[in-house]
């Protein structure tokens, strides 16, 4: 009763202190970085135990914590700023994977989802206070919750929470709840198999635990000290039954630039560890400074433009070879008595905007006195998405600095391609394409398998070679080829025992047996069959475990926030060396799909349908793009199957990121680096992998989209 009471003082203190008046300090002038560090599990915090900080928003870190028992590995995201992710992989050394027949000496493994939610920001009385939940719907081997509140005092950041479950296994306090409703009283402190979200566990429990620490900031030598009060372990659980000699915890952080933290710690009174995270905001804007500023196109002389109005050739081959040397692309072009229109394609950009932009820039340049308006159509591939009526002397005005992107806006009419816009079929110049085109590209990429029985990582070193052959516009075979260089998939040794069928879960046999393969060959036709409607059919072998034929259709009204999409695939499964050669099994899939742009570009995907595996139910997807195409993302499925039938994990969920490739360069271009994971293969809720979705394709080409990038119109 005593140590409840001095607690509840200690609290009520503690959210009461008054900082010391905030000034300008020496300490600004230091470059190093001291900002939120990781603690053990990833999440920003002090050692084994969080805070109430957060990191910037748009940032990711991968890191690893490694002690004894316990090791973890980790990604953190931060896709708001008011919430903090983390997808956890947990070694727990001290204990097997399984019989030594099953998984030999291999040590267990636990993977698992985190998150921290800011409920309120720092003021100059109050601190930040900040609920987590570690492990969200896992195994609940680190199961638990907490309340905290972080205060920054001088150099000093000072923590003081409440923890629950893993948390909260001091058991110092009497759980506060209990004084609202006894049903927090009861807690589940068994494990499974994961896949379960167990809301009654939450903040539950006869006992909670009181626990806080220190970081002091040393600007000068770019060092923070830590200390903390660790209440999470007993030394009598499945995590650990190592004791626990001091419930004290001390360690100190070096960042290593803007990219790298390390840490050195020890911790109850006993195990040493060592941390290392590499991370950056990606969100932020490009990481490197870009030197690739508008061509510089001389405007044409009096003599010279009236001799453009006598031969209109003149124009569109000076307007074809500046394009070009901005890799932009003519496929059609009128010069009209007001008017000059071009349709254009591209992918050196990821914005329209700025595309449209440069090629306005080049298209005035070169225009007799008597052009006003500036019509540019965008095509992706060789489908267009949308047009730019714009006025030609507000655009020089924006590109002179007399007039503002907003008041561009204003004089520009943005519309979706119709039977009044321009096309490559009614343009008077049309440049000559000699059909077929040949595209390639060759890389090395990896291959593997993650958290196997067999070992924490077996891959693959394998040589990619990408192809595409263009036979006629809208009309294309893709080709993926993949060469072995290096593997260590001569260990797998756990075959599938799933009760349905095998669709995903013979991965090991599928890069056993391909390890030099044909992961895709198909042949693609695109087309608009009608005003924001775009359709595609495909043949082949689709992805590296089926192939087939079918179909989608998509509809993207180009004004709104929603499109929708229908697909259907007849397929069949592919032999495990992915040459020419089927299995036995084939099956239909298809899907409906239901997409919506929310605010603060969240992108959401709905889709309902059956699966490979039979199975029928829905995926949700949801993700937050930032302006520079830097994307985070979450999905879940679940279908008819029972947990029982779906197996460890109860249902298919995991998450992705996209950063672009530009953000490292001087230069615009496309493409991506691109991850997801799916903590576990399994053959429940397992879709056809869709190369070159039409989503994909021209989900990004409504007008909100144009409107969310039109400041890079002058770029």
């Amino acid at each position: 009763m005593r140590l409840a009471c001095l607690s509840s003082k200690l609290l009520l203190i503690y959210f009461c202190l008054i900082p010391i008046n905030a000034q300008s300090s020496i300490n600004d002038y230091f470059p190093q970085d001291l900002g939120p560090s990781s603690s053990n599990y990833g999440e920003v915090g002090l050692l084994e135990m969080p805070t109430a900080r957060l990191m910037e928003e748009g940032s990711l870190k991968f890191g690893i914590s490694s002690s004894y028992p316990n090791e973890y590995t980790y990604i953190v995201a931060t896709p708001f700023s008011w919430l903090e992710t983390t997808y956890r992989y947990s070694e727990l050394k001290d204990r097997k994977y399984g019989p030594f027949s099953y998984s030999g000496n291999q040590s267990l493994k636990d993977k698992g989802f985190d998150f921290k939610i800011k409920l309120l920001d720092e003021t100059f009385y109050l601190p930040q206070l900040a609920m987590g939940i570690r492990d969200l719907a896992g195994t609940g081997i680190f199961s638990g919750e907490y309340l905290v509140g972080s205060k920054e005092i001088g150099n000093f950041d000072v923590s003081l929470g409440l923890g629950w479950g893993a948390l909260g296994e001091a058991g110092n306090i009497k759980n506060p709840f209990l004084d609202i409703h006894d049903g927090f009283r009861s807690r589940n402190s068994s494990t499974g198999q994961g896949g379960s979200f167990k809301f009654k566990d939450w903040f539950s429990g006869e006992r909670a635990s009181v626990y806080g620490g220190i970081e002091y900031y040393l600007f000068r030598h770019g060092l923070t000290f830590k200390l903390e009060y660790d209440t999470t372990h007993n030394g009598n659980t499945f995590r650990s039954t190592h004791p626990v000699k001091s419930r004290y915890n001390f360690g100190i952080t070096k960042p290593l630039g803007k990219w790298v933290d390390l840490g050195l710690s020890y911790e109850r009174g006993s195990e040493f560890r060592f941390s290392f995270s590499f991370k950056g905001n990606y969100g932020r804007g490009s990481l490197v400074p870009k030197i690739d500023s508008p061509k510089n196109v001389v405007p044409l002389s009096r003599e010279q433009k009236n001799n453009i109005l006598k031969n209109k050739q003149i124009f569109y081959r000076s307007i074809n070879k500046n394009l070009g040397e901005e890799n932009i692309y003519i496929q059609g072009a009128s010069l009209n008595k007001k008017s000059a229109e071009i349709v254009i394609a591209q992918n050196r950009f990821r914005s329209y905007p700025r595309a449209v932009g440069r090629t306005a820039r080049i298209v005035s340049a070169l225009s007799p006195d008597e052009i006003d308006k500036l019509q540019i159509v965008v095509m992706n591939g060789d489908i267009g998405v949308s047009s730019f009526s714009i006025s030609r002397d507000e655009f020089n005005s924006s590109i002179n600095n007399l007039s503002s992107p907003n008041e561009l806006l204003t004089k520009t009419e943005l519309k979706t391609i119709g039977d009044d816009t321009p096309s490559i079929l009614t343009t008077d110049f049309k440049p000559i394409v000699n059909f077929p085109e040949f595209f390639w590209n060759m890389s090395p990429a990896l291959r593997h398998q993650i958290g196997g029985p067999e070992a924490f990582y077996l891959g693959q070193l394998w040589w990619k070679i990408d192809t595409s052959i263009k036979f006629k516009r809208n009309l294309t075979l893709h080709t993926t080829l993949g060469f072995d260089i290096y593997n260590t998939f001569n260990e797998f040794a756990n075959p599938s025992s799933s009760d349905i069928p095998h669709v995903r879960s013979d991965i090991q046999e599928y890069l056993l047996e391909g390890k030099n393969n044909i992961a895709r060959m198909k042949i693609d036709y695109l087309w608009s069959p009608g005003k924001d409607l775009f359709a595609r059919i495909d043949l082949g072998y689709l992805e590296e475990m089926f192939g087939g034929f079918g179909g989608e259709i998509y509809y993207r009204p180009f004004n709104k926030q929603f499109s929708t999409s229908l697909s259907l695939h007849h397929v069949k499964q592919r032999s495990y060396d992915q040459r020419f050669g089927f299995k036995d099994y084939s099956t239909e899939t298809g899907h409906l799909g239901l997409y919506y742009d929310f605010p603060n570009q969240i992108q959401s995907q709905f889709l309902f349908g059956k699966y490979l595996a039979g199975d029928i139910g829905a995926t949700i997807d949801l993700s937050r793009r930032f302006h520079n195409g830097f994307t985070l993302g979450v999905f879940a499925t679940k279908t008819n199957l029972s947990a029982e039938e779906f197996g460890e994990g109860s249902f298919d969920k995991g998450f992705y990121f996209s950063i672009p490739v530009d953000l490292f360069y001087t230069n615009y271009q496309t493409g991506d680096i691109s991850f997801g994971m799916h903590p576990l293969t399994k053959d429940g809720g397992a879709m056809l992998n869709h190369h070159n979705s039409l989503y994909a394709l021209f989900g990004d080409t409504n007008k909100s989209t144009i409107l969310r990038d039109w400041n890079d119109i002058l770029d």
